[in-house]
């Protein structure tokens, strides 16, 4: 078999050396380079919201590995991880450049917003149920399927996660002897962020914990009313609903929704009277059932939002979510401080449910008062917008004898995309833009992709002036399901719109407009010829002085800036191709017709009916003069749809040969091109210069033929004449969708393939090798007109690619710079000089400390006291002192005995302790250290972290009197040691050095207590000395005032 194989590959080479393939000018690898240079719109496949207040920055995750952000001045950037994966958490570390996602392989992923690089992968390897992120700070909060909490640190310098000592064991938040139960939610008391978290079981059990203390606060949600309802109910959602935590709402898989009551942080010196009632504050009983229908249908609430108003408007968002259809209900009520007796509500107008729920405010204007919007994300993969303020306007004046109208929702699309592509084509007539304007400039003209504002979503049509559809470096055409035709300034991914023209008849619009199948523009001519489903060829002639005015070519009627002149033909057009030598062009059907068209008379010269095998209906048409038998021709070559070729005279539309090349196995045809000897590209090579016509062929040239699941190439002198003579096949893994051929600086070309699957493949030719691929995760080929998939590439190697009304990407294969304009500034959704403009609903502003005198600064030093800030009453608040105090407390282990199950998989080094971990300062030490910070030094050496030392130094020395009682666990170190300490060892005695080593540690003990108490007598002195200080003080203080 290997010596048959080596034949026909010998044979193969012998066959193209024959017919001179040598000469064709193919693309090198390293002139290719396929990458997604920009993404415009949402996504295919999403399911997360995130959001970030401060930066405005909105992120959508999805289902594939992809995170899309939206930033101000319609900035977007795409990140796209390695692993494919579902996204189940997604957070910002608000105004830091940080997101973190969390998906269903529990890992977490830190992103680099402002890189849009992957920093860090935090791997677990337990199910991760809950998670929550402690805003202006560096802590995260993670919630289990076991129902343990743990604390993780996010690292700005090294830019990873790292575990913290800090946990929250199962058994000391719901209680010792029960069964594991998930964490569904973890939330940070508002007031006490830095002091108390909330944890929501599965089964309802709400425990308040207390950080510092490490201690269960109260436990609710499980009294006897709730229990005795004998139905299956798990926790599904929660959200405050206060700004001082008091009110929880918690919703579940059964429909219902509760409000509890929770004990708010009291301030130190209150009276026991205030907190006795703080603690009974929190009954075992829920505070309020909401009915809203969700329960009637046992629809689950999936999640729930409160929004802070003023004292009438505070609003709670309510989504129910079901698989079944039928079955879904999204509702907004008002809740207030005092409960109503009737629910004042709103069910959204949604005609499928929703997913994910996120309140932002975008605004590219500072000047602008921002503009609140409920952005949901539906389950047929649209994003919904909402403007929150027609919301609260309804809720407030429904009740009234004239209520407002319906919030309106804004179906989030591609500006001017909303008919769907059905025809596009790409030139690069290597022009330049004329007048380059800043991105700033640049933004203002074009719609906000995320607003509710009519105004602001509408495209301005000539954006560009007319003259730049000559000069502009990139041009896209795009024709349209209503049978518009859209010309686009393709420089900048933005896709700025220079004039748009609809389907007209005599002058007159046409009520019937179809879609747009087949388009064909010559500039150089100044010609546009497009054709429709229902058979219409328009040739529009534009007037040679159009492009001076812009106002006046789009105020003008057709017959004073252009011409337009139409024909009927049967069947779709789905063909056209031009003779730049001559005044005629070619049209093909669906039907199997080629009609040849004068372009200047708008009559029809001719017309042929071809024949396929399976198929007939025309998908590519090329001119070419050829020489036969002496005598030169013009061929018109055409492929049909069952990738059969046929011959055909110019001038007569006479078959040159009875016989077509055809294929034993016919698959759809999608590309037919020339390739010449010596030449680089035939077609779609200069929009100036653009035609369907060649010079005389060399009987070296070769004919390539692209169908859905093969390559083919024959000789083409043998195709025009009938014969099959194929010189190169590659039958393709997966069937393909679209095909072109690009070419380089240097002329060489190359094959460009998509598949279906998104895959994108650079082939050389002949040879037909894959140069390189890559992948556009996501997409999915679709000819469904409600999501019509478009595809166009020019000869230089840019593609853009369409996905129905909700994205555009724009890919670059080949290695060139400079392919768009402003694609740094679209790109840059992080900005480094963003003020904190927008806090937490729930963070309060501390008053500005009072100015001390030189007495109170010296008292606040040797108390080493901090000022505590409270509000009307008397509840402290977080504040800087707080977190540092949080440092503290989650940097060190609040547990003696420390889990050997940690939640990390991630494998970091394990530091020994031993007695020398123990540092106490000598008398000299602490006096140096008094000087720099004297509030610290007491600190560390408090009780409790002297407390802690010890308890790890008895841990580390018990293993040494273990050793005796379990003799069979003993591991001998391997090295050099005498044969008595050896057989020591084997029965399980301790060795010389090992009581050497305990000998050791019992001095270093000895010394360390004897450190402690010089320490404890000075620390006596100090504070005898600040008593008599005062007192000085004091007596100065009153003969000052005498």
């Amino acid at each position: 078999m290997a010596f048959v194989k080596k034949l026909v590959e010998k044979v193969e080479k012998v066959s193209k050396k024959q017919i001179g393939t040598g000469t064709i000018n193919s693309l090198l690898p390293e002139e290719v380079n396929p990458v997604l240079s920009f993404h415009y719109g949402i996504p295919s496949d999403f399911s997360v919201l995130a959001y970030d207040p401060v930066q405005q920055i909105l992120a959508i995750a999805t289902r594939n590995g992809q995170i899309k952000l939206f930033g101000r001045d319609n900035s977007q950037a795409l990140l796209q991880s390695d692993n494919v994966a579902p996204t189940i958490f997604l957070q910002f570390i608000h105004n830091q450049g940080i997101l973190l996602n969390v998906n269903s392989q529990n890992q977490i992923e830190v992103w680099d917003i402002e890189s849009r690089l992957l920093s860090h992968t935090h791997a677990f390897n337990i199910d991760i149920t809950s998670f929550a992120v402690l805003q202006h700070s560096w802590y995260i909060y993670v919630g289990d399927c076991n129902g343990e909490v743990s604390v993780l640190k996010f690292d700005p310098t090294q830019k990873k996660l790292l575990n913290m000592p800090y946990q929250i064991p199962f058994s000391k938040s719901y209680g010792e002897g029960a069964r594991e139960i998930p964490v569904t939610n973890i939330l940070l008391q508002p007031m006490a962020e830095s002091r108390r978290v909330l944890i929501v079981f599965q089964d309802g059990l709400l425990v308040l914990w207390d950080l510092q203390s490490s201690e269960v606060v109260v436990s609710t949600g499980k009294g006897a009313q709730f229990l005795s309802q004998n139905e299956p109910k798990t926790v599904t959602s929660a959200c405050w609903t206060c700004t001082h935590g008091s009110k929880v709402a918690i919703g579940y898989s059964s429909g219902d929704i509760y409000l509890w009551s929770i004990p708010v942080l009291s301030n130190e010196n209150c009276s026991s009277e205030k907190r006795k009632s703080d603690a009974s504050s929190a009954q075992n009983v829920p505070l309020l059932k909401l009915n809203l229908g969700f329960k009637l249908d046992k629809v689950p609430i999936v999640s729930l939002r409160w929004v802070s108003g003023d004292s009438k408007t505070n609003r709670l968002y309510a989504n129910g979510f079901c698989d079944d259809p039928l079955y879904h209900s999204f509702q907004v009520l008002i809740l207030n401080e005092a409960t109503e007796a009737r629910t004042i509500k709103l069910v959204l107008p949604l005609t499928e449910s929703c997913i994910s729920v996120e309140h932002i405010s975008l605004s590219s204007d500072k000047n602008k008062q921002k503009q609140n919007t409920l952005a949901l994300l539906l389950k047929s993969g649209h994003l919904c917008l909402f403007n929150d303020l027609d919301i609260e306007r309804y809720l407030v004046h429904s009740q009234s004898k004239s209520p407002p109208t319906l919030p309106s929702q804004i179906m989030v699309s591609v500006p001017s995309y909303n008919s769907g592509v059905t025809a596009a084509k790409l030139y690069t007539p290597n022009g330049s833009v004329s007048s380059i304007e800043d991105y700033s400039t640049l933004a203002k003209k074009y719609p906000q992709f995320l607003s509710t504002n009519a105004k602001e979503r509408d495209i301005h049509v000539g954006c560009t002036s007319m003259g730049n559809l000559w000069k502009t470096k990139s041009l896209n055409i795009t024709g349209h399901l209503d049978g518009t035709i859209n010309f686009w300034d393709a420089s900048c991914p933005l896709l700025l719109l220079i004039f748009s023209l609809k389907q007209q008849n005599g002058g007159t619009n046409d009520s019937s407009a179809s879609p747009i199948t087949s388009l064909y523009f010559d500039a150089a001519a100044n010609v546009l010829i497009s054709g429709d489903q229902t058979g219409q060829v328009r040739i529009i002639t534009f007037k040679k002085d159009a492009s001076e005015n812009i106002l006046s070519f789009l105020q003008a009627k057709p017959g004073e800036n252009y011409t337009i002149r139409g024909l009927k033909l049967p069947g779709a057009i789905v063909c056209i191709s031009r003779n730049g030598n001559s005044k005629h062009f070619a049209v093909g059907t669906d039907k199997g017709l080629v009609v040849l068209i004068h372009i200047e008379e708008a009559s029809i010269l001719y017309q042929k009916q071809i024949q396929g095998q399976v198929a007939s209906g025309i998908i590519s048409m090329q001119f070419e003069k050829f020489v036969l038998e002496g005598f030169e021709k013009n061929v018109l070559l055409v492929a049909t749809e069952d990738s059969s070729i046929l011959a055909m005279e110019e001038d007569t539309g006479n078959a040159i040969s009875p016989n077509t090349v055809h294929t034993k196995n016919p698959s759809r045809t999608l590309l037919m091109n020339v390739l010449e000897e010596g030449q680089g590209l035939l077609e779609n090579q200069n929009v100036s210069t653009q035609n369907s016509f060649r010079e005389t062929t060399s009987k070296n040239s070769l004919l390539l033929l692209c169908s859905e699941n093969a390559i083919r190439i024959y000789s083409l002198s043998h195709a025009i004449q009938g014969i099959k003579k194929q010189v190169n096949k590659k039958r393709l893994e997966s069937n393909s969708c679209y095909a072109s051929l690009i070419h380089s600086l240097s002329d060489g070309i190359g094959l460009l393939l998509v598949f279906t699957s998104g895959k994108i493949e650079i082939r050389s030719l002949p040879d037909l090798h894959v140069l390189k691929d890559a992948s556009l995760r996501g997409f999915r080929f679709s000819k469904n007109p409600n999501s019509y998939t478009s595809l166009a590439a020019s000869s230089d190697g840019e593609l853009i690619m369409v996905n129905g009304d909700q994205e555009i990407s724009f890919f670059t294969t080949l290695s060139q710079k400079d392919s768009y304009r402003h694609l740094e500034y679209l790109s840059a959704v992080y900005r480094k000089d963003t003020s904190l403009q927008e806090e937490s609903s729930y963070t309060i502003n501390s008053p500005k400390e009072k100015k001390m005198g030189l007495f109170g600064k010296v008292m606040k030093d040797l108390k080493g006291s901090k000022v505590k800030n409270n509000d009307d009453n008397g509840t402290e608040y977080s504040n800087a002192k707080d977190f540092e105090q949080l440092s503290l407390i989650l940097e060190a282990p609040n547990f003696p005995v420390v889990q050997e199950r940690r939640k990390s998989s991630e494998k970091e080094e394990e530091v020994e302790l031993s007695i020398d971990d123990i540092e106490i300062e000598d008398e000299q030490e602490v006096e140096e250290s008094k000087e720099k910070n004297k509030a610290q030094q007491f600190t560390a050496f408090s009780k409790q972290k002297l407390g802690k030392g010890l308890q790890a130094l008895k841990g580390k020395l018990k293993p040494k009197t273990d050793e005796k009682v379990n003799p069979g666990k003993v591991k001998v170190e391997e090295g050099p040691a005498s044969s008595v300490d050896q057989i020591k060892a084997k029965y399980g005695y301790s060795t010389s050095n090992e009581m050497n080593a305990a000998k050791m540690a019992e001095n270093k003990l000895r010394d360390n207590v004897r450190k402690l108490e010089d320490i404890n007598v000075r620390s006596a002195e100090m504070a005898n000395s600040a008593q008599t200080f005062s007192s000085m003080a004091n007596e100065l203080l009153k003969n000052y005032e005498k």
